[in-house]
């Protein structure tokens, strides 16, 4: 049997997404998905099912709660009010409705259940606020001493730099490395960690680029893009096969 992993969504109020596309008109909101992580999860063994943002999460809870695994995805800055912060001068865009969505809905799935989560580049920054940890606004302009990690000047596959792994953590045993290269689209990242939360994954610049939760529960997230590396190296995919393999038990 196939896992069935729910898969989270971005949303945009932007309507000129129909006319630009031909897929609709002016006037409408839009949820969106990169096909990157819905290959990852069918090429890994799993079923992708899509999460929908919605007004009331109980209109949805019983579809969640059945779920064997769900994928927190990348998209637009949260909502700093989360982790009680104002925005900063640099803030990017926020999209209130899906973050409000995401904080109840991971809220949720983290402390209600003991689904197994996955976390990849927002998704990283959602757990660590779940947790009570907070963010860097805007790296660039933040963290002393950090490097440039909003890389969109590469393409999608591109190790664009080095991270060092806790050996004996879960990333360390998923990839059977201490150290590799990842992509790195991100300008926001872990400032002060979450409860219950290491960082076992780093960039040399000190920046937590995997996180996971302590103690056996499969909670891991990773800062970069995973599923948009596996096409050119599959190393990359072992990240998506483990989890799955922990969403099968």
């Amino acid at each position: 049997m196939r896992p069935i992993i729910g898969v989270c969504i971005n949303h945009s109020f932007n309507d000129q997404i129909g006319d630009i596309s031909d897929l609709g008109f002016r006037g409408q909101d839009w949820q969106l998905l990169a096909g990157d992580y819905v290959k990852a999860v069918e090429l890994a063994g799993g079923t992708p099912i899509i999460i929908p943002v919605v007004d009331d999460l109980d209109s949805i809870w019983e579809f969640v709660k059945s779920l064997d695994g769900i994928i927190f995805t990348g998209g637009s800055d949260i909502d700093p009010y989360d982790y009680g912060e104002n925005p900063d001068k640099k803030l990017g865009n926020v999209n209130p409705f899906r973050s409000r969505h995401e904080i109840e809905l991971c809220k949720r799935v983290l402390y209600d259940t003991e689904i197994p989560i996955l976390g990849i580049c927002r998704g990283l920054q959602l757990i660590n606020i779940i947790a009570g940890g907070t963010l860097y606004q805007d790296l660039e302009s933040q963290m002393k001493g950090g490097f440039n990690h909003s890389l969109s000047i590469f393409p999608k596959f591109y190790p664009s730099h080095q991270v060092q792994i806790q050996r004996e953590s879960k990333l360390g045993k998923i990839f059977s490395r201490e150290k590799m290269g990842v992509n790195s689209f991100h300008h926001q990242g872990v400032k002060d960690l979450g409860r219950g939360l290491v960082a076992s994954m780093m960039a040399e610049d000190g920046l937590a680029e995997g996180i996971e939760l302590e103690g056996d529960r499969f909670v891991v997230a990773v800062q970069w893009h995973p599923e948009a590396m596996i096409e050119k190296d599959e190393v990359y995919l072992k990240l998506f096969l483990s989890f799955i393999d922990e969403c099968r038990k």
